[in-house]
C-alpha cells in the first residue's frame, strides 16, 4: 500500500513531476520474479560472501526463468498457456500495466487531477483492447487459437498458479483448474450478471439517465467517453452504484476471496503488477470488451468523407525484414538482500538475467503522392494477415496501433522514412537506478555529461514487444496505414501544458495528435461499400523469428 500510495502522489503532484523512481520491477521484484529466483538469491547471499557485493560485478548475477521451462508434470499438463509465459510474465508488459493503472486510477478524478481531460473513459477501455489484440498476435504465433471471452459457467477450467510468493514468504494465491466457487459466493455471481444486464440494456435503450435528470444520448459517438468512465466505475463517472462496480468484483470472485474479509489472501489477478500473467484476465477483459463492442455497434459506421483524404494517395510502403529474437536483461534486484542499514545499499548489486522477446530495429519507406500541402496524422497498425475482402470486419479487433506522427505534405511526391525506434507509443528499456543515480552523482561533479531526458518513459509500451514472435519460416501478417487531415487545436505544438523531457502528459490534455477517435478507424462497423480508400494502405510482411541462443546453447 506504501508503494502505491507513493506512486500515486509522485506522478498526479504537479509540483513533484520530474522525480524518477526506480522501475517497480526494482522496487518490489517478488511481484515479478519467480520464487525460485528470490531463493536463489538469499541462499548465496547466505552461504557466499562474496556474493552480492558491488565490485563483484557479473558474478553476483542470477538466472530467472519464466514459467515454462519447469516440469510440466507438476505444473503444465493441463494446461499450454505458459507456451507463451515469455510474454505474459515479460517485466517490461506488467510494468507498462502498473504504470497505465497509476496514471489513471480508478479512485482519482474530478477537475483537481484532470484525468478527463485525456479522455480517460475511451482510453481505458482502448489501451484494454490493445494489450487483448497484441496478446492474441502472440497466441497465433505459437500456433494457438484466440482468446475467448469468459463464460460465468462453473468449474471454471482455466487454472492459474503463478509461482510467486510476496516478501514474507506467502506465495500468491492460486486458482485450480476446474475451479468452483462456494455456495456464498453464488450470490455474488448473481450481483455480477445484473449489473452486466444493467449495462447491456442501457446500450440498447440508447439513453442514460442521471440522478439529476440529465439525459445523457448514447448514440452519439462523443458518448464513447461517459461510456467507458460508467464501465470502468471510476471517480469521473455517475452513479456507479447503479451498475455497480463489476471489474473490482470480478477479479474477486475468480481470485476466490471473500468481498467482505478482514484478512485477504491475494492472488495474481488483484495486483496492477501481476494482473497480465494470469490467463483468465484475458478471458475477463474479453468479456468486458464485448460490452464496449456492442456500444460500438450503434454508432453509424465512418462515412466516406470521414474515411477519405482528398489528393491524398499512398503509393507503396516497403519494409525492412522484421525479425524477432531472444536477448538476455539484467534487472538489478538488490531490493531482495536484507540490509542492516540503509547507508549500505549501493554497496551491493545483484541482477536477475532474464530471456526477452525483442526485434532488430527496423525501418518503412511510404511513398505518398499528394494534391495537398499541409499538415496530416499518419496511423499505423499491425495486425493478422485475411484472404476474404470482408474478413477485416472480425479481424479488426486484433489489429494493434503501434505509431501515429504528424508530417509536412508538398504538393507532388512525398517520402517518409520511420524508424521502429521513433514509434509513438513505445518506450526503450529503462536504466537501472543504480546506474542513473551514478550517472547523476558523475554529472554534478562534472566528470560526465547528463542528459535531462534519458530516464526513460514510463508510460510507453515496451518497443521490444511491438511485433510477435513470428515464425522461422515467416508469419504472414499485415501492416495498415492510413493519412487524415491534420485537425488538432494550434496549442499542441507550443506544448504548453507539460515539458516532455520529465513528464508523460497525464492529465495536460494534449497527449493526442489530434480528437478522432482512439482506434480509428477500426473501432465502428464496416461498410464495405466505400471503405477502401487511397488514402489507406495495406501492407503485407512477414515475421521471421530467430533463436540464437538455442543455436549457440552447447550440452
Amino acid at each position: 500500500m506504501f508503494i502505491y500510495v507513493v506512486h500515486l502522489t509522485v506522478m498526479h503532484r504537479p509540483d513533484l513531476q520530474g522525480i524518477v523512481m526506480p522501475a517497480i520491477y526494482e522496487i518490489y521484484p517478488y511481484y515479478f520474479y519467480n520464487t525460485d529466483v528470490i531463493q536463489s538469491i538469499t541462499y548465496k547471499k547466505l552461504y557466499d560472501p562474496k556474493f552480492g557485493f558491488y565490485g563483484n560485478g557479473k558474478y553476483n548475477v542470477v538466472y530467472a526463468n519464466y514459467t515454462m521451462p519447469y516440469p510440466k508434470d507438476y505444473y503444465n499438463n493441463f494446461y499450454s498457456e505458459d507456451l507463451i509465459s515469455y510474454y505474459t510474465e515479460d517485466i517490461g508488459l506488467n510494468s507498462f500495466y502498473f504504470y497505465f493503472m497509476m496514471d489513471y486510477p480508478f479512485l482519482l478524478g474530478g477537475d483537481k487531477f484532470g484525468l478527463m481531460k485525456d479522455r480517460r473513459g475511451e482510453l481505458y477501455w482502448y489501451m484494454h483492447q490493445t494489450l487483448l489484440a497484441r496478446y492474441n498476435l502472440e497466441r497465433m504465433s505459437n500456433y494457438m487459437g484466440t482468446v475467448k471471452p469468459l463464460v460465468w459457467r462453473f468449474p471454471l477450467k482455466t487454472g492459474y498458479f503463478s509461482l510467486l510468493s510476496y516478501w514474507n514468504g506467502v506465495p500468491f494465491k492460486s486458482r485450480d483448474y476446474n475451479y468452483m466457487v462456494d455456495d456464498e459466493s453464488y450470490i455474488k455471481l448473481d450481483w455480477i450478471n445484473a449489473w452486466e444486464a444493467k449495462i447491456r440494456g442501457i446500450i440498447e435503450a440508447g439513453y442514460y439517465i442521471m440522478e439529476d435528470g440529465t439525459r445523457i444520448n448514447l448514440r452519439l459517438p462523443e458518448s464513447v467517453e461517459f461510456f467507458g468512465n460508467l464501465l470502468n466505475s471510476n471517480v469521473d463517472g455517475v452513479d456507479a452504484n447503479y451498475v455497480g462496480y463489476i471489474e473490482v468484483f470480478s477479479r474477486l470472485l475468480l481470485s476466490g476471496n471473500d468481498f467482505k474479509a478482514y484478512k485477504v489472501w491475494p492472488s495474481a489477478l488483484m495486483q496492477f503488477e501481476t494482473s497480465l500473467r494470469d490467463p483468465v484476465f484475458y478471458q475477463l477483459y474479453e468479456r468486458f470488451m464485448d460490452l464496449y463492442y456492442y456500444f460500438k455497434r450503434f454508432l453509424p459506421s465512418y462515412t466516406v468523407d470521414e474515411l477519405n483524404f482528398n489528393g491524398v494517395i499512398i503509393k507503396d510502403v516497403a519494409f525492412d525484414k522484421l525479425m524477432t529474437y531472444f536477448d538476455f536483461f539484467d534487472a538489478d534486484v538488490s531490493n531482495v538482500l536484507p540490509m542492516q542499514s540503509t547507508d549500505k545499499y549501493f554497496d551491493y548489486s545483484v541482477f536477475a538475467r532474464q530471456r526477452r522477446l525483442n526485434h532488430k530495429p527496423f525501418s518503412y519507406t511510404m511513398n505518398v503522392m499528394s494534391e495537398y500541402s499541409g499538415k496530416a496524422i499518419v496511423r499505423m497498425f499491425v495486425g493478422p494477415k485475411f484472404d476474404r475482402f470482408f474478413d477485416l470486419q472480425f479481424y479488426k479487433k486484433y489489429f494493434v496501433e503501434v505509431d501515429q506522427y504528424l508530417v509536412d505534405f508538398t504538393a507532388g511526391k512525398n517520402t517518409f522514412v520511420r524508424n521502429s525506434r521513433d514509434f509513438y507509443w513505445s518506450v526503450k528499456d529503462r536504466t537501472m537506478y543504480t546506474d542513473l543515480y551514478k550517472k547523476i552523482m558523475l554529472g554534478i561533479n562534472g566528470q560526465e555529461k547528463f542528459a535531462l531526458d534519458m530516464s526513460e518513459a514510463h508510460c510507453g509500451f515496451p518497443d521490444r514487444l511491438i511485433l510477435p514472435k513470428g515464425w522461422t519460416n515467416g508469419m504472414p501478417m499485415q501492416f495498415y496505414f492510413i493519412i487524415t487531415p491534420y485537425t488538432a487545436q494550434s496549442t499542441y505544438e507550443k506544448a504548453d501544458f507539460y515539458d516532455k523531457t520529465v513528464s508523460c502528459g497525464v492529465s495536460s490534455g494534449m497527449r493526442y495528435y489530434d480528437t478522432l477517435p482512439m482506434g480509428y478507424p477500426f473501432d465502428r462497423v464496416i461498410n464495405f461499400n466505400y471503405f477502401y480508400t487511397k488514402n489507406m494502405y495495406f501492407k503485407d510482411v512477414f515475421i521471421y523469428h530467430t533463436d540464437e541462443m538455442k543455436m549457440n546453447q552447447t550440452f
